[in-house]
């Protein structure tokens, strides 16, 4: 009888799972930032968000973080509010 081998060992280029990574991520955000920016100015900023920051994000290369970009914004923020 023959035997049947399993050739699903393949896995992707690292390059390209690192992509797909990205790109999913994004994804998120954007969905996120989506349904975000639909909210008043009053609503994001009680969330602690800037629609600026969110607008400014969504237009990030894909290998950015989007998500750290709006952390960093966040915690710069807060530094100037402190400081007054």
């Amino acid at each position: 009888m023959l035997a049947f081998k399993n050739h699903h060992h393949f896995a992707p280029p690292q390059p390209l799972t690192a992509w797909m990574e990205s790109y999913s991520r994004r994804q998120k955000f954007r969905r996120m930032a989506r349904s975000l920016l639909a909210e008043r100015d009053d609503t994001l900023s009680d969330l602690g968000y800037d629609r600026y920051d969110l607008l400014d994000a969504l237009h990030l290369p894909l290998q950015s973080d989007a998500m750290q970009f709006i952390e960093a914004r966040r915690s710069k923020r807060k530094q100037q509010n402190s400081a007054v």
